[in-house]
Order: structure tokens, then C-alpha cells, then sequence
């Protein structure tokens, strides 16, 4: 079964401030507090944390996401991704992957489900705006997702979250 994903830029998202704090926790509980203490030091931070409840400049998530790709010495893609599966696999995000296994038995239920990932998102956090998704099934197990969003590196978190769960599902 393969899942095309597709961000589309060209609409906004409030999801840097959560896009930020889950950068944040990867690499403090993957690379420890120095090597994030670094990128702070890298991007001119006046802080080393970022609250998600806290709005941050368009585009902020995608600069610290390159200068933490430096520091760490991987493409920024592969951070993107990496932070997509940290959100479904570590222990202490154990409500994360709950969250996206009410998507149903199957893998393909799942995918199919996360058209209602947004609303399912607002019922825990009220003020938080998950971009909206629509999937097409291009052919026989075939998917493409789509999700409107400004974040460059929220198709990569996407496509980590997605490999992830396939593994979860089996």
C-alpha cells in the first residue's frame, strides 16, 4: 500500500507553536539537552523552549528545523520525518498514537480517516487549527493525502507519522 502526500503552501496553519514544541522534545529525548541547547545558541533564541499554546512567526518552525539539521548533521527532511514517527512511537506520546488509532482496524481505514483528524484534534484542544486533509484512493491500495498548510516541513512530519503508524498497524 503506498500514501502520496501533498502539502500544499499556499494557505497557513496555526500549527508552528505545536510543530515547535515537538521539534524541541525530538531532539532533547533523541540528542539531549546539549544538542539542542546548540541550535538554540545557532538560531539567536532568546529561549531554549517553545510553548504550544504560544503563536510564532510564520516560518519560524521551518528555520529552526534547518539549523537543526545542521547541528545534527542530517537533512532537514529527514528531521521532519524523524519528528513524525518520535510523535507515534515514544512512550511519553503515548496520546498521540491513541488519538490516530480511533482511525479504525485496517491501515486503509486510518488513512481514511484522518479527513476527520482536524475535529478529532479540536475535541481535545479547542484553539488548535490541524490543517484539513482529503485523501483520493488513486488505484487499488494506492493514496494521496492532501493538507493545506505554510509549513514546508509538515508533508515530511506527515510522512514519518504515516510510516510509523503502517508499522503499528502491521
Amino acid at each position: 500500500m503506498r500514501a502520496r502526500i501533498i502539502a500544499e503552501n499556499d494557505t497557513g496553519s496555526d500549527m508552528d507553536a505545536l510543530l515547535l514544541r515537538s521539534l524541541q522534545s525530538y531532539v532533547i529525548d533523541t540528542f539531549g539537552t546539549p544538542g539542542w541547547q546548540e541550535i538554540c545558541c545557532r538560531a539567536n533564541l532568546t529561549g531554549e523552549t517553545f510553548e504550544p499554546m504560544l503563536r510564532y512567526d510564520p516560518g519560524t518552525a521551518d528555520r529552526i528545523a534547518r539549523v537543526a539539521a545542521e547541528v545534527l548533521g542530517r537533512s532537514v527532511d529527514t528531521i521532519w520525518e524523524d519528528v513524525g514517527t518520535y510523535l507515534v512511537t515514544n512512550p511519553e506520546r503515548e496520546g498521540v498514537r491513541r488519538l490516530l488509532r480511533f482511525g479504525g482496524t485496517t491501515f486503509a481505514d486510518f488513512l481514511h480517516s484522518l479527513e476527520d483528524l482536524p475535529g478529532r484534534a479540536r475535541l481535545a484542544m479547542p484553539d488548535l487549527m490541524v490543517p484539513e486533509m482529503t485523501l483520493q484512493e488513486v488505484g487499488p491500495d494506492r493514496f494521496e493525502l492532501r493538507s493545506p498548510s505554510h509549513l514546508r516541513g509538515l508533508q515530511r512530519v506527515l510522512v514519518g507519522l504515516l510510516t510509523a503508524m503502517a508499522d503499528d498497524y502491521g
